[in-house]
């Protein structure tokens, strides 16, 4: 008798908990950004500290024919550029990096990014800012980007 009461007091736990896999939710440290056929997965920014430049890293898909440019800024700063070619999924700062050429805050802080293709309105994102360290310890700024970026 006292196993069926324990049963049955215990299989009413699920009506007060909600299935977990009806929940969506980004399994990753950073953000993401749907820019129509251009999708930006897991964005973060790598610094070293406030005010010293940033690299960003994504998972970057394209599914239109055409290589996209994408632009990356900050408030008040100038863009960066990075180009995604066309039916394709790579890295953002996989052969060479992004660069933001000053991170406002500290790692662990977040910064207000805006992010943009040809092909979709701009999306204004919070994105967190982390440390150099760990799987992002290849991500350190390589040397300091200049504030005017050359475009493709």
């Amino acid at each position: 008798m006292a196993a069926l009461g324990a049963a049955l007091a215990l299989s009413a736990c699920q009506t007060q908990s909600p299935i977990q896999t009806d929940v969506s939710y980004a399994p990753a440290d950073g953000v993401s950004v749907d820019l129509g056929a251009v999708q930006l997965r897991d964005l973060v920014v790598v610094s070293s500290g406030k005010d010293k430049p940033g690299v960003l890293s994504a998972s970057v898909s394209n599914t239109t024919g055409e290589e996209q440019r994408l632009a990356f800024a900050l408030p008040q700063g100038q863009p960066v550029y990075a180009q995604s070619a066309a039916y394709s999924e790579e890295r953002l700062s996989g052969a060479t990096q992004v660069q933001l050429p000053s991170v406002p805050v500290n790692p662990g802080d977040v910064v207000t990014l805006t992010v943009q293709s040809p092909t979709a309105p701009a999306a204004v994102v919070t994105v967190p800012v982390l440390p150099a360290s760990g799987y992002y310890a290849t991500l350190a700024p390589t040397s300091v980007p200049s504030t005017t970026t050359a475009t493709p």
